[in-house]
């Protein structure tokens, strides 16, 4: 029986003119339209996601004093926001006479190009939102005058760069380059945490597909 599906495959797959397809090579044409769907929606979701968050975060970052940071982060997330849907609405349309296995492999190539680009942006973001975080502590700790002055009566030894504690600027310098030097490792970290098992279907798909054409 198996055989005789995989026979069957193969003469509706390969055959690309072929205007009478088998039932199995339309099931795979439904799961690839079905694997892709869920992926540009799963992209959509995330750009939404972030839009959600730039506008939610400047009134937490008010509700701390720290108005500024806030805005430069919710700045920075929608110009990560737009670049991703500008990525996103360059994708190429599939030629109707495509089979499955072609409609598969052209998208995972522009997916491949879109991660590639993002991750580049990535590099610098990072850092950028880390920064920007620290700044909000360094400038909630320099407001806190009584606070300072006790550390550095209790610590004499300890060495301040204006309020901040050497300390503090040596571990937020030390991260910094550490994210700069690992961001493709974060970003491909956060790329699985989201789209890690949608993206495995779509290459277990392709290799079954490859398969069969062998």
């Amino acid at each position: 029986m198996k055989n005789s599906i995989e026979n069957m495959w193969k003469e509706g797959f390969l055959e690309e003119g072929s205007l009478d397809l088998p039932k199995i090579n339309r099931l795979y044409e439904q799961k690839s339209k079905h694997i892709v769907d869920k992926i540009k929606s799963r992209l959509k979701f995330n750009l939404k996601l972030i839009i959600g968050m730039a506008i939610v975060i400047p009134l937490f970052y008010f509700l701390v004093d720290a108005v500024w940071q806030g805005l430069a982060i919710s700045v920075l997330m929608l110009v990560t926001a737009w670049f991703s849907k500008r990525q996103i609405e360059r994708i190429e349309p599939v030629e109707t006479g495509q089979n499955s296995y072609d409609y598969l492999k052209s998208f995972k190539g522009w997916l491949d190009t879109i991660l590639l680009k993002n991750g580049s942006v990535t590099r610098f973001t990072y850092p950028i939102y880390f920064l920007i975080v620290m700044s909000m502590l360094f400038s909630s700790w320099s407001s806190q005058e009584d606070l300072v002055n006790e550390v550095g009566s209790k610590f004499p030894d300890v060495i301040f760069i204006g309020d901040v504690p050497l300390m503090a600027w040596v571990f937020t310098t030390v991260v910094t380059l550490l994210m700069l030097l690992f961001s493709k490792q974060i970003y491909n970290f956060d790329v699985r945490l989201m789209y890690g098992r949608i993206f495995d279907k779509l290459d277990a798909t392709i290799e079954e597909m490859e398969s069969l054409r062998a």
